[in-house]
């Protein structure tokens, strides 16, 4: 294979496209953008990079064992080890502190603010009233799903190592949820709280209960929205 007369024939395939919907009655205007596309300004050169390697800061498991985070985190972060930004970042925000990570595609900035809003979930106990303690927004409905399932993955992490049910909530809602998607009680909890405190009682009580749709979901709210 020549990765080069590949590159060609891409770059070819793609300036045709473009040229086939550019039309322009000026021709001087014209002769300026036939100029630029003869030169290539809409397909710069490839480019090349190679980027260094996040420095490592240890495993999860030692955050644990030095008492910055709570026991139960072993379990539902078993395995993960640490960059130093991670580490830094969570020693903030398990000190109460704000922080802003900027880094790149990959480099586990989720992580910092789930392990900094479990541990903050799992040393209050029973203490946190019923409802949403933490939101998080993200900038395209693909990432909720992906984090959704990263979710899911510390939930799992924790059955399979105590047996027993993961202690907190979580559920999502990115405008896709069709009124007829059926919820479990655990995200119908979450979703609903928030907006009608007392209703967890009546989502508890429900005959047969376990699960619910969005719209079943609005009669319990004092006023449903339209």
């Amino acid at each position: 294979m020549d990765i080069f007369a590949t590159h060609r024939g891409i770059v070819d395939s793609y300036s045709s496209y473009i040229r086939s919907f550019v039309t322009i009655a000026d021709p001087e205007i014209q002769q300026v953008v036939e100029e630029s596309f003869n030169r290539g300004d809409l397909w710069p050169e490839p480019l090349l990079q190679l980027n260094p390697a996040f420095a490592e800061a240890g495993e999860m498991k030692e955050l644990v064992s030095a008492g910055l985070l709570h026991p139960d985190c072993e379990e539902i972060f078993t395995g993960y080890r640490l960059y130093r930004h991670q580490r830094d970042a969570m020693a903030l925000g398990l000190a109460g502190k704000d922080f802003v990570v900027t880094s790149g595609t990959g480099s586990g900035k989720s992580l910092t603010y789930i392990g900094s809003i479990f541990n903050h979930l799992l040393s209050a106990g029973s203490v946190i009233p019923p409802g949403v303690t933490a939101v998080l927004v993200y900038p395209l409905n693909a990432l909720v799903n992906s984090q959704e399932e990263e979710l899911r993955r510390y939930a799992e992490n924790y059955q399979k190592a105590r047996g027993e049910k993961f202690p907190i909530r979580f559920a999502k809602f990115t405008g896709q949820e069709g009124a007829d998607r059926t919820l479990t009680l655990d995200e119908a909890l979450a979703l609903l709280t928030p907006l009608c405190p007392t209703c967890h009682r009546m989502l508890h009580a429900k005959p047969g209960g376990g699960s619910f749709t969005i719209e079943q979901l609005r009669e319990y709210l004092p006023n449903p929205p339209a």
